[in-house]
């Protein structure tokens, strides 16, 4: 398979990576994309930090989740467009 290619016709670019989704509120999120649905972004399998709700800074736990994998805490979260400030995939963090 070829670097940046969808596997999966009609979807886009970052169908089915595993992304970091970073917004302009306490959480960030971590899972695979799934798509952009306009006012929301789906992403399945994932799990969240909320900044002041555990030990880890947010980057410390980005930095654990790369290492140790994405727990699958929801099934999926849908993540208001408006609140996200940047999506990296977690290869690249």
């Amino acid at each position: 398979m070829t670097e940046g290619a969808v596997f999966h016709p009609g979807h886009d670019e970052l169908h089915g990576q595993t992304v970091v989704v970073y917004t302009s509120g306490p959480r960030t999120f971590i899972g695979r994309w799934d798509q952009d649905m306009g006012q929301m972004i789906r992403v399945v399998g994932a799990t969240f930090h909320e900044e002041g709700g555990s030990d880890q800074t947010r980057d410390e736990w980005v930095q654990h989740v790369k290492k140790y994998g994405v727990p699958m805490d929801h099934e999926f979260v849908m993540v208001p467009k408006a609140e996200v400030s940047e999506v990296i995939k977690l290869r690249e963090v």
